[in-house]
This record gives C-alpha cells, structure tokens and sequence, in this order.
C-alpha cells in the first residue's frame, strides 16, 4: 500500500510540473520584416530569425536566408508588383505577379534540384522567365512568357541549374 502511495504521489508530481511550463521562459527568436531580415549586414552562420512578412522562420546558412519547412500543408502565395529573383526561400512557394506592364521572373544559380514554384500571371503584364548565367531553363514549345491573365506556370529543378518549365506560355 504504501508504494501505491508513493507511485501515485509521484506520478502527480510529474504532471504537475510538465502542465506548468511558464509562458515567459520560453525562447523567442528576433521578428524582422523581410526587407529588414534582409538588410542585416554580416549575420552569423545558423542565426534564426522569425519573418512576420512571411510568418516563417529562416535560418542563415552562411550565404542566404534559408527557411525552415512549414508544418502546415499550405505554401505560402508571395504578391510580386516587379520583377523578381528566385532565392532558395521560395521552394514551394506561388508567386503570383500583378503588374500593369510586362515583367521578368529571373532563375538564380545555386537553387537545389527539386526546387519548384508555382507562377501566376495576375495583371495584364506578361511575365518572362529567364535564367542568369549558368541556368538553362527547357520547356518543349522554347515559351518562355506566360500567356495572358490568369496564365499559370510550373518551374521545377530537374539538374543541377536545369529547369522545366511548364503550363499556359507564349513565345
């Protein structure tokens, strides 16, 4: 009887403490915006920041910010207004591109194979996918340039600097 005591005295014990894990001892990162994330000057190698632009947290690997896999099963729509160059941030992302003029959508070297994004051309600007140096971007038609509003793309990487591009394009 009495190591019941003890054991169920115990086991209370346990509980108690685990159920009173104190809100204000837990460890916060850093919010930044993204453009003040990406200002920072010289951050360290494996520095965490959390991007309330985004809601999500990036690690710096040393040349980028890089993120973190999100839990939810939902990727994260970024609204472009200008061009814009792909970073290893966006893997999984939709980009969708509202401008009133033609616009390009630039393919940076160094992307990991598997990177892929979703392009959505929303205004009545075309977008050009073009890749930097090094970068060949194959699709079977050679379109490059989505082909209307409400045109979408898929662009995935397939080799090392090697992309494919598909979906509603022009030439």
């Amino acid at each position: 009887m009495r190591n019941v005591f003890f054991l169920l005295l115990f086991s209370f014990g346990t509980v108690t403490a685990i159920a009173q894990i104190d809100a204000n001892q837990l460890l916060g990162l850093i919010n930044a915006t993204s453009t003040e994330m990406n200002a920072i000057s010289n951050p360290i190698t494996g520095s965490l920041i959390f991007n309330t632009t985004e809601n999500r947290v990036y690690q710096f690997d040393g040349t980028s910010w890089t993120t973190f896999a999100n839990d939810s099963s939902l990727p994260i729509v970024l609204v472009k207004t200008a061009g814009y160059t792909l970073t290893a941030a966006d893997d999984g992302t939709i980009i969708t591109f509202n401008s009133a003029t033609d616009i390009t959508l630039t393919v940076g070297s160094g992307l990991p194979i598997g990177f892929n994004v979703s392009i959505y051309q929303i205004g009545t600007g075309k977008v050009s996918i073009i890749g930097a140096g090094g970068i060949t971007i194959k699709n079977r038609l050679s379109r490059f340039k989505t082909a209307g509003i409400d045109a979408g793309a898929g662009l995935v990487c397939t080799a090392a600097n090697v992309f494919h591009l598909t979906g509603d394009l022009k030439k």
